[in-house]
């Protein structure tokens, strides 16, 4: 359970970094489309400055939410941070509700364990109508069925 409780706890914070990075994202995209095509411009070419966007928020944050790489020192000529850079951007170019979807996905697995092991889910209701049993049927029709 401690594992399980670790590697959801990882994934979480996965994902919030994503989320967060989405949303930066996005506000540079929108910032950068205003400057290149204030009338609209292709989707390859907004795309394209989205990914750019992604590229630069996650450079200038200095996060490696996929750990590539493994928590080396910063350095310009290390492909490994070069390769975080474009895979985080691409990633993060998609949209942050992609990455809120998720993060919404885990939260109620997440909550649905705990719901499970606790015994502490919604418990179904049973309503009773008055003069009518749990079998459903009234005290006329059931002592009516006891004479037959």
């Amino acid at each position: 359970m401690q594992l399980e409780q670790g590697v959801t706890t990882s994934i979480q914070n996965f994902l919030l970094a994503m989320v967060g990075l989405s949303v930066a994202a996005e506000r540079v995209t929108e910032v950068v489309k205003q400057w290149v095509c204030p009338k609209g411009g292709s989707a390859a070419l907004v795309q394209t400055i989205a990914i750019g966007s992604g590229i630069l928020v996650t450079a200038l944050s200095t996060l490696d939410p996929l750990n590539i790489t493994h928590g080396a020192a910063f350095a310009l000529n290390k492909r490994e941070f070069w390769l975080c850079w474009i895979v985080t951007g691409i990633l993060v170019s998609g949209g942050s509700a992609f990455w809120n979807h998720l993060l919404d996905i885990l939260q109620a697995t997440k909550v649905k364990k705990e719901e499970q092991a606790y015994g502490t889910g919604p418990q179904p209701v049973t309503a009773q109508l008055p003069g009518v049993s749990s079998a459903g049927m009234t005290p006329e029709l059931a002592a009516a069925g006891a004479g037959d």
